[in-house]
């Protein structure tokens, strides 16, 4: 991380309200800095993957996608964001991962472009909610 600047969490806390339209099971990325926020809600037990598999090749940037999180991807990191999430559909032989990891890179590469973006991302505590389902 390049710098991190302490928020109070009133300043921040409506980039992670997904309203009543859209329902989250507590995993999501939200894009900001283009024309609307695109969310993209991520099955659990897909983020999770995501979190293994930065762990498992040293992938640095995914380490946001640890459990219980809320933060935010600043404008400075995302360039380093991208180039990891691309590094993990090369990686990867998982149509739904790849999917995922498509549709959230479609949303940092839209207009105006990627150096205007920031993520918001929120995972929940994946071992508590993946065993809760089964």
């Amino acid at each position: 991380m390049q710098k991190r600047n302490s928020l109070s969490y009133e300043t921040v806390k409506h980039l992670f309200d997904l309203g009543p339209d859209n329902r989250s099971d507590g995993s999501f990325f939200r894009v900001m800095g283009g024309d609307q926020p695109e969310t993209i809600l991520v099955p659990i037990s897909v983020m999770y993957r995501l979190y293994r598999i930065g762990q498992a090749y040293g992938i640095r940037q995914l380490r946001y996608l640890e459990p219980s999180t809320r933060v935010i991807v600043g404008k400075a990191e995302i360039p380093s964001f991208s180039q990891d999430l691309k590094k993990v559909s090369e990686l990867v032989n998982d149509e739904v991962l790849r999917h995922y990891v498509s549709e959230l890179l479609a949303a940092i590469e839209s207009a105006p472009g990627p150096t205007a973006k920031h993520v918001a991302i929120e995972t929940p505590d994946y071992h508590r909610a993946l065993t809760s389902k089964g």
